[in-house]
């Protein structure tokens, strides 16, 4: 396997790797997050914004929709599972 085909092991992501990873800067992602237009869960850790890389690849996998769309898509993935 390649060195660069190793997974990253981190679970959790800052908001300026989220920036990095859609490429737009860590104030951007902020702003998105408090004006609704970033459906992803935020954490917080002290002063940093920390994010799920798992979250984050799915959210991106699925075209990086709007946060009603995103909702719904966790909701019949979540329903799925159950049954």
């Amino acid at each position: 396997m390649a060195a660069d085909a190793t997974p990253n092991p981190t679970l959790m992501i800052d908001a300026a790797e989220l920036g990095r990873q859609i490429c737009c800067g860590s104030t951007t992602i902020k702003k998105m997050v408090r004006c609704g237009k970033l459906p992803l869960r935020r954490y917080r850790l002290c002063r940093k914004w920390l994010f799920s890389r798992g979250e984050l690849e799915a959210w991106i996998a699925a075209g990086m929709p709007c946060a009603s769309r995103w909702s719904f898509l966790k909701e019949q993935a979540a329903m799925k599972r159950t049954g």
